[in-house]
């Protein structure tokens, strides 16, 4: 495709052909404010709550979990690393 096959394509000489619409200022207004309302409201909506102590769930036991899932999943990838190289 070179500069040529441009000027010549149909389909682009069809889209250039297009006329252009404008949205009035009335509603791009309308539309900007309900926007930002729907952005405040999800952000409102979304924030966090944060508990002054926590529960013990999200403090100790959670973590221990976790801790003991990444412990069991290294140790299987240790031991199958040891059973692929015959150690």
């Amino acid at each position: 495709m070179n500069i040529n096959d441009c000027q010549n394509d149909p389909v682009l000489a069809a889209i250039a052909a297009l006329p252009t619409y404008d949205v009035s200022e009335r509603h791009t207004r309308r539309s900007r404010s309900r926007c930002h309302a729907l952005l405040q409201a999800r952000s409102r909506r979304d924030t966090p709550v944060v508990l002054v102590s926590g529960t013990p769930f999200r403090r100790v036991i959670g973590p221990a979990l976790v801790a003991a899932w990444c412990v069991a999943y290294l140790v299987e990838v240790i031991r199958r690393a040891a059973a692929f190289y015959g150690l």
